[in-house]
């Protein structure tokens, strides 16, 4: 596993095509080494390669990161462009449940996760625990377990 050259946080492989896909025009080529994604929130790295010779940061890729951001529009499904706030709207709207704010948003099930999200990875491990804390703080979403006497 390469460390993050500013952090110096574990970070997790992602794919070339994942890079490319978020990285501005202007930082191509990118290079023959294999690039990993820093999740560390407070850190400006997104993208770097084991040796440390290649720092994508916040200002060298076109997409909004998630976790690294601090301001709306915050991400949560890149497929179906979903956003946290989008997952709000649907709440205050009325939605209960996980799968009512999954009807009423479009959130997953997108397939394209590899390219689409800076993490090449599937955003439900994102957006499944952030619309499970919203719901939560309302007192929604939670199955009440059947007691048989």
């Amino acid at each position: 596993m390469a460390v993050c050259p500013r952090c110096m946080r574990t970070g997790g492989g992602v794919e070339k095509i994942t890079v490319a896909a978020h990285a501005r025009e202007s930082c191509w080529p990118l290079g023959d080494e294999a690039y990993s994604h820093c999740d560390n929130p407070s850190c400006e790295v997104i993208y770097f390669t084991s040796s440390g010779n290649r720092v994508l940061s916040k200002e060298d890729v076109k997409t909004r990161v998630t976790f690294k951001e601090r301001t709306s529009p915050r991400p949560l499904c890149y497929c179906k462009q979903v956003t946290e706030e989008d997952v709000l709207v649907a709440i205050e709207q009325g939605a209960k449940s996980f799968d009512e704010v999954v009807k009423v948003t479009g959130i997953g099930g997108g397939g394209h996760c590899k390219i689409t999200n800076p993490a090449g990875k599937c955003c439900s491990r994102n957006y499944k625990p952030f619309i499970e804390s919203e719901l939560a703080k309302k007192g929604l979403g939670m199955t009440i377990p059947l007691t048989i006497q």
